[in-house]
């Protein structure tokens, strides 16, 4: 019988996913679940809070313009809740303002949608929890 040993737990970080648009959420929920991580999707800030309370996320990627409470709202909340979660926001435009509010809220930082899934994955894989001050 086989009995597994301590040694081959594997971590699978945890990343919580906030999008409204289908077909984004689920080029980055790939990208980031071939990169090992755990993946959970909502297109809600109330939702995410909940699963950012149940779950303990390494990472919660938030829509900047959700519907029912948006991204700025949201990302604040969090980081007020859990003052260490990483956050980051993306969106389809950000200006110099935008990315000096977000990290005013305590957000990670922010990434351009048009710049693909891809550009989300390498950000939040190279940028330590800390990020925001």
């Amino acid at each position: 019988m086989f009995t597994p040993h301590q040694d081959s737990v594997v971590y699978r970080p945890c990343l919580v996913l906030a999008h409204a648009n289908a077909s984004y959420a689920a080029q980055a929920a790939r990208a980031f679940r071939r990169q090992g991580w755990d993946v959970y999707q909502t297109r809600s800030g109330p939702e995410t809070r909940r699963l950012a309370r149940m779950l303990n996320p390494s990472v919660v990627v938030l829509e900047a313009d959700l519907p029912e409470e948006s991204g700025w709202l949201t990302c604040d909340k969090l980081v007020r809740e859990q003052p260490h979660r990483k956050v980051v926001l993306v969106g389809d435009d950000f200006s110099d303002e935008c990315e000096s509010f977000a990290a005013f809220i305590g957000a990670a930082g922010v990434v351009h949608q048009c710049d693909g899934a891809q550009a989300l994955v390498d950000f939040v894989c190279d940028t330590p929890v800390h990020a925001a001050s």
